[in-house]
């Protein structure tokens, strides 16, 4: 028989989950992995989602991957989301994770302005906007461009 892998990401307080729908007769069932309680060593801190089911990918081996954003990455106009995957035997069970490495920004740079108070510069106000602007142009952050 056919069978229909369904993500579930919001689904079991948003910890997420996988159902195995028959494919082709009325009224089929869906068997449901329960992430949750198979495996608990996939269950994220107090208090925070997984979702997952966001992600399902086929394996080789008759199985599949279900994996989970945890956090999201800004590079400049990219963002890269990163999280945990589970891999499911046929009959959805888990068995084992793969945790994907974060992303490093690929391009970055210091900014380093100096200014004297020497009042060389004056009014002082349009010196801050000069700097205001310029700056608002960059991607400023962690990984990115430090200023």
């Amino acid at each position: 028989p056919r069978r229909l892998l369904v993500g579930a990401p919001w689904d079991g307080d948003r910890q997420g989950d996988v159902y195995k729908c028959r494919v082709g007769p009325p009224n089929a069932t869906c068997a449901k992995a329960n992430l949750g309680s198979a495996a608990p060593w996939l269950s994220p801190l107090p208090g925070r989602s997984a979702h997952f089911g966001m992600t399902l990918l086929d394996s080789k081996d008759g199985g599949f991957v279900a994996c989970a954003p945890l956090w999201s990455q800004e590079c400049g106009t990219s963002v890269f989301s990163t999280g945990l995957c589970a891999r499911l035997d046929g009959d959805l069970r888990p068995v084992g994770t793969i945790a994907p490495t974060a992303q490093r920004c690929s391009t970055y740079m210091d900014i380093v302005i100096v200014l004297d108070g020497s009042n060389s510069i004056y009014p002082w106000y349009e010196v801050q906007n000069f700097l205001s602007n310029v700056l608002s142009k960059f991607f400023i952050g962690p990984g990115q461009i430090q200023v």
